[in-house]
Parts: structure tokens; C-alpha cells; sequence
């Protein structure tokens, strides 16, 4: 699908469709919460970041996964 766009109106050009049906195993789909950090001092926000980082790279981790079932 092709979108085209510009300014304040969009259009959209649809070229090519295909459907595909692809099994996604459940622990693909499934995210564990990320909990609300508190923040008492420089070094909670730190580790704060960094596991909003960890939690990142698995979302990544697990779409780049999806994109390899799809592939197949």
C-alpha cells in the first residue's frame, strides 16, 4: 500500500493486496507490564531508564520476531 500525502488532505492509493494468515505463538503477543518508578534520587532514575531500555529492546526482540514468521 502506497500513501500519499501532503499538506492538510491525504490520499491514499492502495496498488497491491495480500493477505496472509500467520500463527504467532501467544508469548510473542504477550508484553509484561512495566512497573511505575519511583524516583528518590539520581541513581533510581538511572536504573528507571535503563529498564524502560531492557523493556524496549524485548519489544523490539519480539516484533523482529513476528517479521520472521511473517517472512517464512
Amino acid at each position: 500500500m502506497w500513501l500519499i500525502g501532503c499538506g492538510t488532505q491525504t490520499q491514499q492509493v492502495v496498488t497491491k493486496i495480500e493477505i496472509q494468515k500467520v500463527r504467532i505463538p501467544q508469548e510473542l503477543l504477550t508484553l509484561s507490564p512495566l512497573e511505575k518508578p519511583y524516583a528518590n534520587n539520581e541513581l533510581d532514575i538511572l536504573n528507571a531508564y535503563s529498564m524502560l531500555f531492557y523493556k524496549y529492546k524485548q519489544c523490539e526482540i519480539q516484533i523482529s520476531k513476528i517479521k520472521e514468521l511473517n517472512n517464512e
